[in-house]
């Protein structure tokens, strides 16, 4: 009852629980947009091509996040200590530093992706080598246009059009295309990247009702070095963290093939629902970290954090619990075939689950001034796995892939939450919600104790 209690007066007076159920239920939305549509190119596709999909997709996933070089991370940390001191010209300054680098540092990486892409995979399509590359300049750019409307706008603008409103168009297409004539990697491609576009524009229209909000009349980047050294930091944590959600598919179907890449792409689709909800909490603490940090309100940001924590960690119990006793079930969605990945789906969602309850110390880590302390701590970390990974998955397939992945994760995310308890002094993890019930009452037994007037009887052990 002590939780439920807790849940009820947290939700009453904070509107971080609010928010935070928003971002997670977009984040759920696109998730499952997200299994629909893979569930279709799997039916539609046979095991290799579907595989050599999942391939591709990770592969542009993780360049989008190489090419955005940072700047997603730098502009929540510099919009919300620049907007926190209300001074705007610096703030939006670095908005517009950020889109410069981002727009260049894309372009370069689709050069790259054009003209090295033929000499590793020579019987690669052309169509679709150009789909993948226009769908790579696409991600790039609403990386960064999400996570600046995050700290400029609002979540359900950011959220919305960076996880629901592409996926809709692409789910329409590939809809369309399985009933029709089947699908194709460019078609999947090219949909993804129309889709991107029209949420690029949606977020783009409501950046600029908020700069004309701030009358802001000369823009300064006078701290651009700071920037540049700082961006860079954050640039190298986001190529580790990518390189530990997407290398996996990839080194499966390089050690093994691509119908196992597939299977694994499936069952970390699944999973990847927890992650959903983890990156929900951490897109509402991108939003208010470095602004509640830097203006020395960390008493306001643990309350936030612990309410996250305790919100996400409600709203994935249940669906672990459902893996667990629908699995095979859920997995047969995709196709009979794929009933046998279900042990490496229950590892997955397990070592996910906990990682949820780690919360976002990532972010906090990342928006405080401790990024160079989480560059280091998650490179060493990310070269264990991928290492790890690459063993397992040659000896034992998904399953031994699946594993190593666990056998890192899990425990990083823990002591990720240690080390944002002792370097920011904030506990983002379900623990802090356990201190706090455990400290509530002793606070009501000391307040009883000092409200007895003179005279009156004080509590007493029974």
């Amino acid at each position: 009852m002590a939780i439920l209690t807790f849940i009820r007066d947290r939700l009453a007076r904070h509107r971080a629980a609010v928010a935070a159920v928003v971002a997670m239920s977009i984040k759920a939305g696109g998730a499952l947009l997200t299994l629909t549509v893979f569930t279709l190119a799997a039916r539609a596709m046979s095991a290799d091509e579907f595989g050599r999909l999942a391939i591709w997709f990770n592969a542009m996933s993780f360049l989008a996040v190489a090419a955005v070089f940072g700047q997603d991370t730098l502009i929540a940390r510099n919009f919300g200590e620049y907007a926190g001191k209300g001074d705007y010209a610096q703030a939006w300054g670095a908005y517009r530093f950020g889109w410069r680098w981002t727009l260049i540092s894309g372009a370069v990486f689709v050069a790259g992706l054009i003209a090295l892409a033929p000499l590793v995979y020579p019987d690669i399509a052309r169509t679709a080598l150009l789909a993948g590359a226009f769908f790579l300049f696409t991600q790039t750019a609403l990386h960064y246009s999400s996570h600046s409307s995050r700290v400029a706008v609002n979540i359900v603008v950011s959220e919305t059009n960076r996880e629901l409103s592409w996926r809709l168009v692409l789910l329409a297409v590939v809809i369309w295309s399985v009933l029709h004539q089947g699908l194709t990697p460019a078609e999947f491609f090219a949909a993804a990247a129309i889709g991107q576009i029209l949420s690029l524009g949606a977020q783009l229209i409501y950046m600029r009702r908020s700069y004309r909000t701030h009358s802001v009349t000369l823009l300064r980047d006078d701290d651009r070095k700071h920037w540049f050294a700082r961006g860079l930091a954050m640039w190298q944590s986001a190529m580790v963290e990518a390189a530990s959600l997407y290398f996996d598919v990839m080194l499966i179907g390089y050690f093994a093939s691509p119908a196992v890449a597939g299977d694994y792409f499936v069952a970390a689709r699944i999973a990847n629902i927890f992650m959903m909800v983890l990156t929900g909490l951490n897109t509402y603490s991108f939003s208010h970290s470095a602004n509640l940090y830097f203006s020395g309100q960390t008493q306001k940001l643990q309350d936030i954090l612990r309410m996250l924590v305790l919100v996400g960690t409600a709203m994935v119990a249940p669906v672990l619990l459902l893996i667990y006793v629908f699995g095979v079930q859920i997995l047969t969605i995709f196709g009979q075939r794929y009933a046998a990945v279900y042990p490496t789906l229950v590892v997955l969602a397990t070592a996910c689950f906990i990682m949820s309850m780690s919360g976002s110390a990532s972010v906090i880590l990342l928006t405080t001034g401790h990024e160079k302390l989480y560059s280091r701590v998650i490179t060493y970390a990310t070269l264990a796995r991928v290492a790890l990974t690459a063993v397992l998955a040659w000896a034992f397939g998904a399953f031994g892939a699946a594993c190593g992945w666990a056998l890192i994760n899990a425990p990083l995310f823990m002591a990720l939450a240690a080390i944002c308890r002792r370097a920011c002094g904030v506990d983002t993890s379900i623990v802090s919600v356990l201190t706090y019930l455990r400290a509530r009452p002793r606070e009501s037994a000391t307040l009883s104790t000092d409200v007895a007037g003179p005279g009156e009887s004080k509590p007493t052990a029974s």
